[in-house]
């Protein structure tokens, strides 16, 4: 199973992602919603990690990050995968993206690509496992979440997916 190193949202903005994951589920789009996940923005994924080295390396990462601002701005689509929220890509979130890959570069075997420096595209998913007639809809339900959503990214966790699990979770600035 792979293994993701997610950042959380604030619990307010984590309400309304999953106010948007509730409608997506009443129209039949499910995944999030029954999903187990938290709101979030991934760092990056793993096939597999060195789960003792990465848990002790989050824990030192998570106490030397600051909790960061992060402004969901508009509405994304990866074809054929997923709608998300993408935030406005600021220095402070590519120093952290990047600080965090130099730190966990080592720790896993397989690292999926789209989410290593220079490719990485930050996101926060509303609907994934779509069938290709349900991204009209998926789009349009996106479309009527209040945005901009400011939010916070105040936690950092490993999880293993699908099923989801979260193994750990550590608040930023060792708070």
């Amino acid at each position: 199973m792979p293994y993701a190193i997610e950042l959380a949202l604030d619990p307010t903005s984590a309400d309304a992602i999953r106010r948007a994951w509730r409608e997506l589920h009443d129209a039949g789009i499910t995944w999030m919603a029954r999903s187990g996940a938290r709101p979030h923005v991934t760092l990056g994924i793993w096939d597999a990690l060195e789960h003792e080295d990465a848990v002790a390396e989050l824990r030192r990462f998570a106490a030397a990050t600051a909790p960061v601002t992060l402004r969901l701005a508009s509405v994304g689509l990866f074809p054929g995968v997923a709608v998300f929220l993408a935030p406005t890509v600021t220095p402070e979130l590519l120093d952290l993206h990047a600080r965090f890959h130099h730190r966990f570069g080592l720790l896993g075997r397989a690292p999926w690509e789209h989410d290593r420096p220079g490719s990485w595209v930050p996101h926060c998913t509303l609907a994934t496992d779509l069938e290709p007639d349900q991204f009209a809809s998926a789009l349009s339900i996106a479309a009527r979440t209040p945005l901009p959503l400011e939010s916070r990214l105040v936690e950092v966790g490993i999880v293993e997916f699908r099923p989801v699990r979260q193994l750990v979770s550590c608040a930023l600035g060792g708070r």
